[in-house]
């Protein structure tokens, strides 16, 4: 017996959460207010994006554990032609967090 429900269409599914959204009254445009920002701005969202004045960190860093691979090596590169690449002359091993390579 299958787990899952019948697909139905995107906008079909669309369609049905606005209209869910819209009979219990979350589907309307909020408007925009000044805050302080204190322990009152907890669990409000931001009506523009904020940036930081300073990166952090300050290097280019590893989003995950993996390889950082020598971009140019892999130019060309299909998965009907794939390319073969060498541990520390192609890429080298980096740990979450860590900083990648100056030629990565």
């Amino acid at each position: 017996m299958p787990i899952y429900l019948h697909d139905i269409p995107l906008s079909q599914a669309q369609a049905r959460l606005r209209d869910a959204l819209e009979q219990a009254g979350l589907w309307q445009v909020l408007g925009i207010e000044e805050i302080p920002l204190d322990e009152n701005a907890l669990g409000r969202v931001l009506a523009e994006p904020v940036w930081a004045r300073l990166s952090s960190p300050h290097y280019h860093a590893s989003a995950m554990d993996g390889f950082a691979l020598r971009a140019e090596r892999t130019a060309g590169a299909l998965p009907s032609s794939p390319v073969t690449l060498r541990i520390d002359e192609d890429s080298v091993y980096v740990d979450t967090g860590d900083p990648l390579p100056d030629w990565a």
